[in-house]
């Protein structure tokens, strides 16, 4: 017994080494192979005047004749989250920002952990304060219905990555309007057929033109 427990005491410390000394692993493991470092995420903030803009484009999309797709930016993007999370009854997510890749996003923030329970951080509650810093990612899609919806798959609270099956219900315990799940609503027009994200833009479709 006590040699299992031996055992398992040093399989505990050697992952709990690896993940403190994550970066510099990959880092040797990137020189070795030479493989590039990968390039630092672009996070961009909502703008002044963001909301009227994308709600501009977005218009154009419901215009007779218009446009068969519209392209947003990551700071339209960042203006739709960022109203989306306004409507939580007590604003727990704030200082939002918004990263493009390819068919994900993400999300980064300060989240304040007083409007979670505490049994869904876990053994990390007590060393964590009441304001985080959050990064959320996922994909964007657009399920029956015509409303785009950003599923989340990955949640990092300070740096320590959370497991994916506890996401729908830190989701819930925010009280995110209309969220089904870790599915979080974008508000989009209800007549959007596709999106597709890029490093570069999010091309909305719409429906007729899909």
């Amino acid at each position: 017994m006590l040699a299992g427990i031996g055992c398992l005491a040093v399989l505990v410390a050697a992952a709990l080494a690896g993940w403190v000394f994550r970066d510099r692993i990959a880092a040797l493991y990137r020189r070795v192979r030479g493989v590039p470092e990968p390039a630092p995420a672009v996070y961009a903030m909502p703008a002044p005047g963001g909301a009227a803009r994308a709600a501009a484009r977005l218009g154009e999309l419901a215009r007779r004749g218009g446009p068969a797709y519209v392209d947003l930016s990551a700071e339209d993007l960042a203006t739709l989250i960022d109203r989306q999370l306004a409507r939580v009854p007590r604003r727990a997510f704030d200082s939002v920002g918004v990263a493009l890749g390819d068919q994900r996003i993400r999300v980064r923030g300060t989240l304040d952990l007083s409007t979670l329970p505490r049994k869904l951080l876990g053994p990390l509650a007590e060393g964590l304060g009441q304001r985080e810093p959050v990064v959320a990612g996922g994909a964007l899609s657009v399920p029956a219905g015509g409303h785009v919806m950003w599923t989340i798959d990955e949640l990092v609270i300070r740096d320590f990555p959370f497991p994916r099956t506890v996401i729908p219900a830190i989701v819930g315990a925010l009280h995110v309007p209309d969220a089904r799940g870790a599915a979080v609503p974008i508000p989009l027009p209800a007549l959007v057929g596709d999106v597709r994200v890029s490093p570069t833009r999010v091309r909305v479709t719409r429906a007729s033109a899909r």
